[in-house]
């Protein structure tokens, strides 16, 4: 891979969402590969060396000029990461997802160029599938608002992938866990990242239900290094992969690693109470689900490099750094 990564220099990657937990490292690892990184968000960015910024509104289609006439590789990020929000807020989660590609497309056809656009969607968008283990083979069922937005989007860019207009790649991502160098919201975001930093503040873990339900978790280093395959690969457009560790562990496992952990490093016992389900929700929730990463293995020669026990580590010394 060392040296397909050399292929990155010079290479013009623009980002959306770039402020955000994958964003903004995913665009500091791109900088350490010599590309030329152009930042986009709605949001004021601290400026890095290497990186050019562009405060933009993706929504509105005139920004998109400037973006396709010097991008080569468009890595889309930005929009709701919430179920919640999506079921809110319908109108702005959809527009937030689907409207930039639909500019995108728009633009490349004006312009007469044909970037490669990565697209970050969510193994979420299987719904409620019948085996535990899911492939790219399985139906995606959306039962969600927000998963059905990023199904539209996924159509979107699959169109306009089959007719010649952009090389689209959707990246269908697991429960995303661990560090990031950011000091806002963002480095929260994810259970696993939430439940670490209130072990820190000395809360009591609340776990729904018996906790026996299984996921997929995968750490934040292993997503970026996904993201990078899939910029570097040759034979990726056109096709959907999961973005996971392919291994499945119970919430309440999650749980005691972290309070067991945080415990030691702190001292302090950290308590987990079980609690019924609330009333209305989504059955998306209680889900069992572990995603097969054959594909892009076969594709791309990827594979995560991180396990549960590390990841975990790794957070919680960043959190026993940063934050405690």
């Amino acid at each position: 891979m060392s040296d397909l990564l050399k292929s990155l220099e010079g290479k013009v990657i623009a980002v959306t969402g770039a402020n955000g937990y994958i964003g903004s490292a995913l665009s500091t690892k791109l900088v350490e590969y010599s590309a030329r990184v152009l930042r986009i968000s709605s949001k004021k960015l601290h400026p890095q060396t290497g990186m050019l910024d562009l405060k933009a509104d993706i929504k509105i289609v005139d920004c998109w000029e400037k973006i396709v006439s010097q991008a080569d590789i468009i890595i889309h990020l930005a929009g709701n990461t919430s179920i919640h929000e999506a079921k809110k807020n319908y109108v702005d989660s959809l527009n937030s997802t689907i409207l930039p590609l639909q500019h995108l497309d728009l633009m490349a056809r004006k312009l007469g160029r044909k970037p490669r656009v990565i697209f970050a969607s969510t193994a979420t968008i299987y719904g409620l599938p019948d085996t535990i283990v899911t492939s790219e083979d399985d139906n995606i069922d959306p039962i969600t608002e927000y998963d059905l937005h990023k199904a539209f989007a996924e159509q979107q860019l699959d169109m306009s992938t089959r007719n010649g207009v952009l090389g689209g790649v959707a990246l269908r991502l697991a429960n995303v866990y661990g560090s990031s160098s950011l000091e806002s919201s963002a480095s929260d975001r994810g259970i696993l990242n939430q439940i670490t930093r209130m072990a820190f503040q000395g809360k009591d873990l609340t776990v729904y239900g018996d906790g026996n339900y299984v996921r997929d978790y995968i750490c934040i280093d292993d997503v970026v290094s996904a993201f990078l395959y899939a910029i570097i690969s040759n034979n990726v457009e056109g096709q959907s992969f999961n973005i996971a560790s392919g291994v499945g562990h119970t919430v309440r496992e999650v749980f005691d690693l972290v309070a067991h952990q945080v415990g030691d490093v702190t001292g302090h016992k950290v308590g987990i109470n079980e609690t019924p389900w609330p009333e209305g929700v989504s059955p998306i929730e209680k889900r069992n689900f572990v995603a097969s990463i054959d594909k892009f293995k076969k594709f791309t020669g990827w594979e995560p490099t991180i396990n549960l026990d590390e990841g975990i580590y790794r957070l919680v010394s960043f959190y026993m750094k940063n934050h405690a």
